[in-house]
């Protein structure tokens, strides 16, 4: 029977970036909604710097807590680290956009600052900057054949080759702070979280149930093997511009506390009943990356490492390790 890590984190394109340029990512985003209205809480949140003394302050609980999950990582020793996380148009494009895609490579690159957002990075590293994983491509091929036969249909990636940076930015960016130098090996596990907010022809997102009986299916793999598995859960919840019911304006404190708290009492089994009406307007579509760890973990409570609720940081962000 396998032994199981657990951890939730962020992979927000900002956290890459020097606190100066969050104004910046802000500024992109908020620009492309009409007639967009800046929560009170927002405004005093940016008065007199545009926000940078919060900014300051919120990079540093980012890189300590990515900090804490890194030292509870590597001391774990895993022989295989599973992270789940979104695909947004990277490589899978609407041609061929799959609900649930399992790699079964055996080696995968990834370029983090390649974006042009990226060429100002925390680490001072060129745009072309290389990071390369091992992934265990005889695990992942028997994980495949298990879920396809316990009714899951199963899409699977050999390689990525839909764009020339490699891994997307949902798995990479957390990687940046957890294994920089590719010492673990990574099997990841791709999700379509955004479905039809994408675009005309994106496929709808699986339901929160689905996923978390995804997750449920790979713990019963799981505990047929022997391995170490470390489970990572990568995506910020409540978005403000994907929050319909506040008008892609703010997003969802009160509904992402509430499912905290869940988190917190060993009750994640409850987030899966999310319809998908209520991840739509709560612009919580990519929480559907940690539904699939949450299903392999099971009702254990979580250890909530920090938690950013601050508007100003675009996104609800936990970040979470199940023992």
């Amino acid at each position: 029977m396998a032994e199981i890590l657990g951890l939730g984190c962020t992979h927000a394109p900002m956290i890459l970036n020097p606190p100066e340029e969050w104004v910046n990512m802000r500024k992109r985003i908020y620009g492309g909604i009409p007639e967009y209205q800046a929560p009170p809480s927002m405004l005093e949140e940016l008065a007199g710097d545009d926000g940078l003394a919060h900014d300051r302050r919120n990079q540093q609980r980012i890189a300590d807590a990515f900090a804490v999950l890194k030292e509870k990582l590597h001391a774990w020793k895993p022989d295989v680290v599973m992270i789940v996380g979104d695909d947004q148009a990277e490589n899978f494009k609407r041609e061929n956009l799959p609900t649930f895609c399992l790699f079964t490579g055996d080696r995968v690159d990834a370029y983090p600052f390649h974006r042009p957002s990226g060429h100002k990075n925390l680490w001072d590293a060129a745009p072309d900057a290389k990071y390369s994983y091992n992934c265990p491509a005889e695990f992942s091929r028997a994980m495949l054949a298990h879920l396809i036969r316990e009714g899951f249909d199963m899409s699977s990636a050999t390689r990525l080759s839909g764009w020339d940076w490699g891994l997307p930015h949902a798995h990479v960016n957390p990687l940046t702070f957890l294994d920089p130098e590719g010492e673990l090996t990574i099997l990841p596990l791709f999700v379509n979280c955004y479905g039809e907010e994408a675009g005309d022809g994106y496929p709808p997102r699986p339901t929160a149930k689905r996923c978390y009986e995804l997750g449920q299916a790979i713990r019963r793999f799981l505990d047929t093997r022997a391995e170490r598995v470390a489970i990572i859960g990568s995506s910020s919840w409540s978005h403000s511009f994907l929050t319909h019911k506040f008008n892609r304006s703010q997003f969802d404190t009160e509904f992402d506390r509430h499912n905290l708290a869940l988190l917190e009492k060993g009750e994640g089994s409850r987030i899966a009943e999310l319809t998908p009406e209520e991840i739509q307007q709560s612009g919580d579509h990519e929480f559907l990356n940690w539904l699939v760890p949450l299903g392999v973990v099971g009702d254990r409570p979580a250890q909530i490492v920090d938690h950013l609720e601050e508007q100003s940081q675009i996104s609800f962000k936990v970040f979470a390790i199940w023992d």
